[in-house]
């Protein structure tokens, strides 16, 4: 057996584990099921009726005395099954499409053509090329830069092995994954995809979509050729709404291969269509999780050259639609702005099969939402000067206001659902709170929705959320504004700590690089005990200072110290209010913070007003005209790069744990954001290394904001009042590890 052969498998034994742990645990969990054996046999059927089928049986020589005769019946290589099946593949297409479209549709063999795989920062995907595919043109098809094939230019894929074995099942469901992934990304109008997987004699059938997947019983396809045809030519099909694509976005395709225009079209709630031209230089924005909302953003022109956001997403049959906030949030200066929506554009439920084994809240029926925005500026991590920087928080933090005053809590603060205003903007436009997927109606300062660590963008998480992670049922308090405004501290302080005060990423440092790293750990409990640590620590003041630019200290020091005083404080009384004698609680978990939340007012005008005390500072001492000198590179530090990443057509994020959809509303993303906190530093590798195990009881990582099925857990509690102390403590303990 050649070495090709020995590597060519869809995953090898050396990363089955890892691809079943992170493709399996982390994007899918229990949304897999195995679907009725008489839905496969039940699709396409209108593609080829049995009389054609039965012709090509007959006459085509490639079926025999009751077998593919192409097909050897001992295979030795893989390579062998792999050029048989190809040539079958091919066979079948040929025989039932029309002769000028042969070349539109075409089975390969990427292992021997040079497929290419697109390069992806995600953890949560690995590179791994498929064994054949079928290559395809058309309009939502695009030859790779520097191949010929890829991901973006086939329709599907096929899984190969010359036998079943006992792992195959398991291993077959993650390298379709794996390909589905990919295919989401770089087919970025993807409803769902399809595939198969040949093991030997037999198939099976993979169905992926945003509620999960969904894959076959075996079928002998020497006994059933018909339904074998008719998967063919579904995987092959012409027609993109059959193979999964979302036919309202189309591209016009250049000779080299390459998408040179498009189109959207979209019908407004009075039931009137509007095409408009998408701004091919500026996305599609996208996200790799493969499960959940799949959030895309496309930037689109009108005919009056007003250049808007589409954002396409899939909520969860229990979860409200975004389109009933925004359409609440008219007017309010510094939220973003609906001009219309899609409702219903489709449904999972539409797509899958009939399950024969589902558990409780597994496949969850998702519908298909486009919202037309407002575009607006760039990521708050775009700024270029200490006034815009804080202009934009300043307004953002009143926008939230707005917000709580129509009852309505975000629950989602991240850089990157905070954008920039436009050039021009005035006050209370300078800042733009967007992304309203998993906001809460509030009961006024309060909502009825219990804090949850598996909801929100990690590394701006709250202490309280955070703390959900231990809290018993009865602990737990519900979210309110307070969480948010203390999430707006943390994106405060992580610029501060990130950026200098002219927009330039700061050098690498180990003390930044590992305070950011332990604010987004996997694990709730250690990113608690850092931020916590980070709050109280005496010598956090000095630390954080030599850590920030120099530039920072004239205009921003006090405020950072000002709000970092207040954060601790309504954390302190929390703290409080949560662990009083159980004879002492109120009645209603609601009402546990009330002598906190009466004080809405109060909290928001003394944030406001250290925003405006430091914009005072900022005009009158004139520092958006100074020019700020690079700092030195500390000893032993690399040097990074000062500049912002390259253009990137698809956003490719690093997997951390419930990171919120970038909505993309910007009209000048020239970076690569991470999912949820946009330039994310890699975490450290030396010398401070992340614990080879990770921490007892550690959950699962996500991609989404909106999980909603993580499995229930016992959770390790210690006395209320060892909290504190072992929170410190272990956060002392992860940084000198790191260190020494």
């Amino acid at each position: 057996m050649s070495s090709s052969d020995h590597t060519s498998s869809s995953l090898t034994h050396s990363n089955e584990g890892e691809g079943l742990r992170n493709l399996l645990a982390q994007e899918l969990g229990p949304a897999i099921s195995v679907f009725d054996g008489a839905w496969a046999t039940s699709l396409y059927v209108d593609l080829a009726s049995e009389s054609a089928i039965k012709r090509f049986l007959d006459h085509s020589g490639e079926y025999k005395y009751g077998r593919w005769a192409t097909l050897p019946k001992v295979l030795a290589r893989k390579s062998q099954l792999r050029e048989s099946l190809s040539g079958m593949i091919n066979s079948i297409i040929r025989y039932f499409s029309p002769k000028e479209t042969h070349s539109a549709r075409m089975a390969v063999d990427s292992r021997v053509n040079s497929f290419y795989c697109e390069p992806t920062r995600s953890s949560t995907i690995l590179s791994s090329s498929p064994d054949i595919v079928i290559k395809a043109s058309g309009p939502s098809f695009s030859t790779p830069k520097v191949a010929t094939l890829g991901f973006s230019n086939i329709a599907a894929c096929v899984g190969v092995s010359l036998k079943e074995a006992p792992t195959d099942e398991s291993a077959h469901i993650a390298a379709m994954a794996t390909y589905a992934k990919h295919i989401f990304i770089q087919q970025p109008n993807r409803n769902f995809v399809r595939s198969i997987a040949i093991t030997g004699r037999k198939v099976r059938l993979f169905h992926f979509d945003r509620s999960g997947a969904q894959y076959s019983p075996p079928f002998d396809i020497h006994d059933d050729p018909h339904t074998f045809i008719r998967l063919i030519l579904g995987l092959s099909s012409l027609d993109e709404r059959t193979l999964g694509l979302d036919d309202t976005i189309q591209w016009t395709i250049g000779p080299d291969g390459q998408k040179v225009a498009g189109t959207l079209r979209t019908v407004r709630p009075d039931n009137t269509v509007v095409v408009y031209d998408l701004v091919m230089d500026r996305g599609p924005f996208t996200r790799t999780s493969l499960c959940g909302r799949g959030t895309t953003c496309w930037v689109v022109r009108t005919a009056d050259g007003e250049e808007l956001i589409v954002k396409d997403y899939w909520v969860a049959e229990d979860r409200p639609s975004e389109v009933r906030l925004l359409d609440e949030a008219k007017g309010l200066p510094g939220v973003c702005q609906m001009v219309s929506y899609e409702d219903n554009r489709a449904q999972t439920k539409d797509f899958m099969g009939k399950p024969i084994a589902l558990k409780d809240n597994t496949l969850k029926n998702r519908t298909k939402i486009r919202i037309v925005m407002k575009a607006y500026g760039p990521s708050i991590e775009k700024f270029t000067s200490v006034t815009q920087v804080l202009s934009a928080f300043r307004d953002a933090i009143a926008a939230h206001k707005a917000l709580l005053d129509r009852n309505i809590i975000h629950r989602d603060i991240s850089p990157s659902n905070i954008l920039l205003g436009s050039g021009d903007a005035d006050e209370g436009d300078r800042g733009v709170l967007i992304d309203l997927d998993i906001a809460l109606k509030s009961l006024g300062p309060t909502s009825d929705t219990c804090v949850d660590f598996k909801t929100g963008t990690r590394m701006f998480q709250s202490l309280m959320v955070l703390r959900s992670w231990e809290l018993t049922p009865a602990e737990t308090p519900v979210y309110d504004y307070l969480d948010d405004i203390e999430a707006f501290f943390w994106v405060f302080a992580y610029i501060l700590l990130i950026y200098t005060p002219n927009g330039h990423r700061m050098p690498i440092d180990h003390y930044r690089e590992h305070l950011l790293w332990l604010w987004s750990h996997d694990h709730p409990c250690s990113a608690h005990a850092a931020k916590w640590t980070f709050l109280d620590a005496p010598s956090i003041a000095y630390e954080a200072q030599r850590a920030m630019h120099p530039g920072w200290k004239g205009t921003c020091w006090d405020l950072f110290l000002k709000l970092r005083k207040f954060v601790y404080e309504i954390n302190d009384e929390k703290e409080r209010l949560v662990f009083l004698d159980r004879n002492e609680l109120v009645k209603s978990e609601s009402d546990r913070f009330a002598s906190l939340l009466v004080k809405a007012d109060e909290h928001y005008a003394r944030v406001l007003g250290m925003f405006d005390a430091a914009l005072n500072k900022a005009t009158e001492a004139g520092v958006d005209e100074l020019v700020y000198v690079p700092p030195t590179l500390p000893t032993g530090a690399s040097s990074a790069s000062s500049s912002h990443s390259s253009t990137s057509e698809y956003v490719e994020p690093d997997s951390e744990i419930t990171s919120a959809d970038t909505s993309a509303t910007s009209l000048h993303s020239t970076t690569t954001p991470t999912e949820g906190n946009l330039n994310l530093p890699a975490k450290p590798q030396t010398p401070a290394k992340r614990p080879a195990t990770p921490p007892r009881n550690c959950k699962r990582r996500r991609d989404e904001a909106e999980l909603d099925e993580f499995p229930v857990e016992v959770k390790r509690r210690c006395p209320p009042s060892r909290r504190a102390l072992r929170g410190i403590l272990g956060s002392v303990y992860e940084y000198c590890r790191g260190w020494f």
